[in-house]
């Protein structure tokens, strides 16, 4: 009998992640799709958002980081402003944006390139095109090569989300530290920026090795209201550059980003380039994105500099916590089952509601306390399904396995 309970216990488990393979192969596993448009407003939310938005102590500003506005200037414009920031010695500069070809303002392309010769250290950006279905034919793409040649090095720009063009949310909670590309190693454009500043804390980075890492947010620039903390970055915008309203030590001895942040800052109304992040006040049901792309990559390189990282569960420990959660619901209900039939979808119930409710306010504490991101949405899901499809396995699957069970079907009362 006691071997018998056990199997029973071993084939639903199989079973209720059997139901999980399925409902994944119909795109049934995103459950909250169901009721659009509430799946509009929860299917871009994590749990760990809240810790993010709602959870976290106002952090202290980085002052290592100095974003530059790009705004809508023209080439020559920017060369401007390069020859003016470089001449009080930032540490690096870095240009989150593309020169991809020449153009018949050649005066224009001469004045960026000249700004580009008075920078010490220059960074300019690539952007990775990998191939989805054969990454030997992956590419990397760059300004054109006479700007490129001002560079001392280049890095990819390319930030994780599942958006699949412009218009799409924009949902980044996540970057590649490093690519392969053709059997050379790219190195994502935070990651070398903050070599510049600390090549040791760069390098520590990077030996972690992780295909991709959390970004540990820690704030914004100036967005009235769109995130938590906002101006935990200095920013220049044009005329701030253009007057030289800024002392020396501000760019002194600093990372210096030039990029994008709308046509002035605090601009709300431009979409270019602009991210959802975790830091969004409204972390359920999002209107607008809250985080320009540069300040993205600022964020990254304080994460590196304060070698404050998130810890990610991995993918082979996220399936082992479903199946072993999964397996001892599975054993607890099918006591209850066995032992007070009649009880069984009260308790079960009240059981997963109980359990889901843990597992919530688990994940976003570990994260807050331990900064660590367990990644349980599988489990989750076999919690929610193991009551209901462990009574399918009782009651349909295995009694139609044996013979009693298949008569019991037809089976007829007299009257």
């Amino acid at each position: 009998m006691f071997r018998k309970f056990w199997l029973d216990v071993i084939l639903g488990t199989a079973f209720i992640f059997g139901m999980m393979g399925v409902f994944q192969s119909f795109t049934a596993f995103k459950v909250f799709d169901v009721f659009d448009p509430i799946g509009q407003a929860f299917g871009d939310m994590e749990f760990t958002d809240i810790v993010f938005s709602q959870l976290r102590d106002d952090p202290v500003g980085d002052d290592r980081v100095v974003l530059v506005n790009l705004s809508n200037l023209q080439r020559g414009e920017i060369g401007m402003m390069l020859q003016i920031i470089s001449q009080h010695n930032p540490a690096v500069i870095g240009i989150d944006s593309f020169f991809y070809t020449p153009k018949e303002d050649t005066l224009g392309d001469m004045m960026l390139m000249e700004g580009m010769a008075s920078v010490e250290h220059l960074v300019l950006a690539s952007k990775l095109l990998p191939d989805p279905t054969d990454p030997t034919k992956d590419t990397i793409e760059y300004s054109w090569e006479l700007f490129n040649s001002f560079a001392e090095r280049t890095a990819f720009v390319n930030l994780v989300t599942d958006a699949e063009v412009q218009e799409d949310l924009k949902m980044c909670r996540e970057f590649y530290p490093k690519f392969d590309i053709g059997g050379e190693q790219q190195i994502a454009f935070a990651v070398q920026l903050a070599s510049y500043l600390d090549s040791a804390a760069a390098a520590d980075f990077l030996a972690r090795n992780n295909e991709t890492e959390v970004i540990n947010y820690r704030g914004n620039v100036l967005d009235y209201g769109a995130t938590k903390f906002g101006n935990k970055y200095f920013a220049l915008d044009v005329p701030d550059v253009f007057g030289e309203n800024f002392v020396p030590d501000m760019i002194e001895g600093k990372i210096v980003m030039f990029c994008y942040l709308g046509k002035h800052l605090g601009d709300r109304e431009s979409f270019e380039d602009k991210f959802y992040t975790p830091l969004n006040q409204k972390y359920i049901g999002r209107a607008f994105p809250d985080m320009y792309g540069g300040v993205v990559h600022a964020n990254i390189i304080s994460m590196i500099l304060n070698r404050d990282y998130i810890n990610s569960m991995s993918e082979n420990m996220g399936y082992l916590f479903a199946i072993l959660i999964c397996f001892l619901n599975v054993a607890l209900f099918s006591l209850v089952y066995k032992k007070i039939p009649k009880w069984y979808d009260g308790i079960t119930k009240l059981f997963q509601l109980l359990e889901i409710g843990v597992l919530v306010f688990g994940v976003i504490y570990i994260l807050e306390l331990y900064s660590f991101k367990a990644d349980i949405a599988v489990g989750m899901v076999a919690v929610a399904l193991a009551g209901d499809a462990l009574e399918v396995y009782y009651g349909v699957v295995k009694n139609s396995f044996t013979k009693e069970g298949r008569k019991s079907l037809f089976k007829v009362d007299k009257l």
